[in-house]
């Protein structure tokens, strides 16, 4: 046999026996069993799901629909409501590779009943407990909104914590994206009574709050809107006791914040992740999102939380900047990025209106949603049969370098005295070989976490002499019906801040654009994209907070 092919056979049959020897999987199944190693709070152990051992990774955090936990945090009393009774099951999603034969977990989603979404019209609500009833074909249901802190009733409720409603986020909200709560005796000024108008006297479905400054009486939009018998709504949580506590609940509202003031609210339907992959020959999902706000004229930017592995620090990296659609469904965001690869992979992503975030009556950060990536998608095969892939844990920091300081996902959880790490997982790595880890202070830095923005705050009042806007262009690209504008402009002072706003059928309000390169001269240069779906903007108008002259041009 020819020397040169021998060795070309070698080779493939080398790397075929080094790819089988990590097989990647992802399953869903119910779970049967689950084991605790002895350590710390950042241990593993193990999951069976219908009969397949899957070894849980230390450091491995585990996805739950509201917290992200440790895998030690499961193992606390009552942390899975009814496990191993009669009649109760809980699921699990897991992706991990077949490393030497053993079932290796890289994520892990738990979930009471993943597949969950119920639908009803609420019957009744008791302004005493919180509790209210849904319509059945079988009776009246129990439902009360999973609240440790009662932040959606005023009335905590405490029996499986680790199973909440996301009160930082709200994922009790009316399908426009504002918050909704259960009005009770307990939360008459979180929830007022004010911010349902009704009209000849039922309850509205649709309005829009009035801009700020609120008279007296008004409807109040730093605060949230009492759901009300009669209301159409989707649900999901887990049954505790022959109770259903709601951890996310879509009411049938369309409610609407004034044009360009805050707060607005923004709330995501699903945000879904295509994992890069270096295999030739493989096909890499599309990443994507759906998002609603309650002020349409506002774009949204999505961006990723890059963490540093050390000590949590988070950095924002855009995504994409989309206008929300001025018709039905009014407030709708929908993101694509086709063929544009997003990498690294971050656990968490964020959607910000470009208006900015306050905090409301009842602290809620709103103009923002930040939320974990329930669906990574990682690449699939082309040609079936060929060597089967791997699931390529490294290429996601959060994985193979870790995250930061380890908080615990029970909001009421008590903060460990012991600062720990959320390093790489390990023991063992997801994989044939681990990465090379991060090398970190000893011992860690437990400090508080501030994320970092990668938005740029304008200065309006300029200090020194005007600057000049030196160049600004603007123009349209189409591709699948979405419209992307892209500005690019320069000014020939480093510190000034560029923004741009948008002329035609739908005008979008000045938006910061982007910091570029700076030139040898001073000159920076800036830019920004902002997809549309609808008809093309017709002009751009670039300022500085320099002070310059403003300069407007049409757009191509």
């Amino acid at each position: 046999m020819d020397t040169l092919l021998l060795r070309r056979l070698l080779g493939l049959l080398l790397l075929a026996v080094t790819v089988i020897a990590q097989v990647g999987f992802e399953m869903t199944g119910q779970i049967n069993a689950v084991t605790f190693r002895t350590g710390n709070a950042l241990t593993g152990g193990s999951l069976t799901l219908d009969g397949i051992k899957i070894t849980i990774p230390d450091n491995c955090l585990v996805t739950l629909p509201a917290v992200t936990v440790s895998w030690q945090e499961l193992s606390a009393a009552g942390a899975l409501p009814g496990f191993g009774s009669p009649g109760v099951t809980w699921a699990a999603t897991v992706q991990g590779n077949v490393v030497g034969g053993a079932y290796v977990a890289g994520l892990v989603f738990i979930a009471q009943n993943p597949g969950q979404v119920l639908a009803g019209t609420i019957a009744s609500i008791n302004s005493a407990t919180g509790h209210f009833t849904v319509t059945s074909a079988n009776g009246p249901l129990d439902c009360v909104i999973n609240s440790p802190t009662g932040f959606y009733s005023g009335i905590p409720y405490t029996a499986a914590p680790l199973w909440t409603a996301d009160p930082s986020n709200p994922s009790i909200h009316a399908q426009s994206g504002f918050p909704v709560c259960i009005p009770t005796t307990a939360n008459t000024v979180d929830c007022p009574a004010k911010n349902r108008p009704t009209v000849g006297g039922v309850p509205s479905t649709s309005f829009t709050f009035g801009a700020p400054p609120v008279a007296a009486g008004a409807p109040d939009p730093m605060f949230m809107v009492p759901l009300a018998v009669g209301d159409f709504i989707t649900f999901t949580g887990t049954t505790v006791g022959g109770t259903l506590t709601i951890n996310a609940l879509t009411a049938n509202l369309g409610i609407y914040t004034a044009p360009g003031t805050k707060p607005a609210y923004v709330n995501v339907e699903e945000a879904i992740l295509g994992i890069v992959s270096a295999r030739a020959n493989v096909e890499v999902a599309e990443t994507r999102a759906v998002a609603f706000t309650t002020d349409p004229s506002t774009t949204i930017q999505w961006f990723a939380m890059d963490v540093d592995p050390c000590d949590g620090t988070v950095t924002e990296r855009n995504i994409m900047l989309l206008q929300p659609s001025q018709v039905a469904p009014l407030g709708r965001a929908i993101f694509r990025l086709g063929k544009t690869l997003i990498t690294p992979a971050t656990q968490q992503v964020g959607f910000r209106l470009s208006t900015g975030t306050i905090t409301t009556g009842n602290g809620l950060t709103a103009g923002q949603f930040i939320q974990p990536i329930f669906n990574f998608v990682f690449a699939e095969l082309l040609a079936f049969g060929d060597v089967p892939l791997t699931l390529n844990f490294e290429s996601m920091p959060f994985l193979a370098q870790g995250s930061g300081p380890y908080i615990p996902g029970n909001p009421l959880a008590t903060p460990p005295t012991t600062c720990l790490r959320v390093g790489q997982l390990t023991n063992p790595w997801p994989g044939v070989a681990a990465p090379t880890p991060t090398v970190c202070p000893s011992p860690p830095v437990c400090s508080s976490i501030i994320p970092s923005s990668t938005s740029t705050s304008a200065t309006t009042t300029p200090t020194t002499a005007p600057d000049t806007i030196l160049s600004a262009s603007g123009v349209n690209t189409q591709t699948r019906g979405v419209i992307t504008l892209t500005v690019n402009a320069q000014v020939n002072n480093p510190n000034s801040i560029l923004s741009v706003s948008v002329q035609g059928p739908s005008p979008i309000s000045s938006q910061v654009m982007i910091r570029g390169s700076t030139l040898a001269s001073g000159a920076t240069n800036w830019s920004l994209a902002i997809s549309i779906k609808g008809n093309k903007p017709t002009g751009i108008t670039v300022t500085s907070s320099g002070g310059a002259a403003p300069v407007v041009k049409a757009v191509a």
